[in-house]
């Protein structure tokens, strides 16, 4: 039997596949992976810090126990007052007012005379802060009443030898006060801190307007007449006559004035 043939067979051509696109190469936007969204801490971090605070609101102690609202006691010393005691109230940092007492002891000044004089005044003033922080300009206004003495021996031996009764010498005491409008412009620092306690000192002028007439209360023993009336124009009258000079002249003069203030604001 012939051999079967073995020829090789033609190999099958397998069909070409469609050619795939060639890809292109991608761009930098999309070859870069696209950013995570931002987690809260992140925007947290990246956030923009507060803004600090201005100095002036640093500086602000105008609050206090009712807000903007301020009340106290402040006590100090100084001139013509040597001592003062008063109520103040402050709203807000630009506004304050109150009320003033100030005394000085019985002293004897000799620039406005002889006589011993001693002092009360009253007032109630305003503060204007126009910067919101210590520095102040204010004014009061009141009523300053100064009592003066002046305590005299006479002798009056030449009367006595005419008439036992009269003692041979006397003492008068010249006792009279005089009431006084006064304006007190001022200048001044008055810090409060955030605690409440608050310091301050002033300087201005006490200027007298309106001083009332001179008051006298002065009284002698009773004396015989004529020697009544001969005692009070020679030794009464002159001691008299030296007090109201000094009230005249403290009544009429402008005074400088420096205080130093301490106390507290609620």
């Amino acid at each position: 039997m012939p051999a079967p043939s073995t020829s090789p067979a033609k190999p099958r051509h397998k069909p070409k596949p469609a050619s795939e696109p060639t890809p292109e190469p991608s761009s930098a936007a999309e070859s870069t992976p696209a950013p995570e969204a931002s987690t809260p801490a992140s925007v947290a971090n990246t956030a923009a810090p507060p803004l600090a605070s201005s100095p002036a609101s640093d500086s602000d102690d105008s609050g206090g126990l009712f807000g903007p609202f301020r009340i106290g006691v402040l006590v100090g010393g100084g001139l013509p007052d040597v001592l003062s005691l008063g109520g103040m109230i402050k709203v807000t940092r630009y506004f304050g007012a109150g009320i003033n007492i100030g005394l000085i002891p019985t002293v004897k000044i000799s620039f406005y005379g002889d006589a011993t004089l001693s002092f009360q005044e009253y007032d109630a003033y305003g503060h204007v802060f126009p910067f919101g922080g210590a520095f102040f300009l204010g004014a009061g206004v009141g009523y300053a009443t100064v009592r003066g003495t002046l305590a005299t021996n006479f002798d009056l031996s030449a009367y006595h030898k005419q008439d036992q009764m009269i003692p041979a010498s006397l003492q008068i005491s010249s006792q009279a006060s005089v009431r006084t409008l006064v304006l007190t412009p001022q200048i001044g620092l008055l810090h409060t801190f955030g605690s409440g306690f608050t310091l301050g000192a002033d300087v201005g002028a006490q200027l007298p307007i309106a001083p009332s007439q001179v008051d006298f209360s002065t009284q002698i023993p009773s004396f015989p007449e004529p020697f009544r009336t001969q005692i009070q124009t020679n030794y009464l009258k002159p001691n008299d006559d030296k007090v109201r000079s000094s009230l005249d002249k403290i009544g009429r003069t402008p005074i400088p004035t420096f205080g130093i203030k301490i106390g507290w604001l609620l």
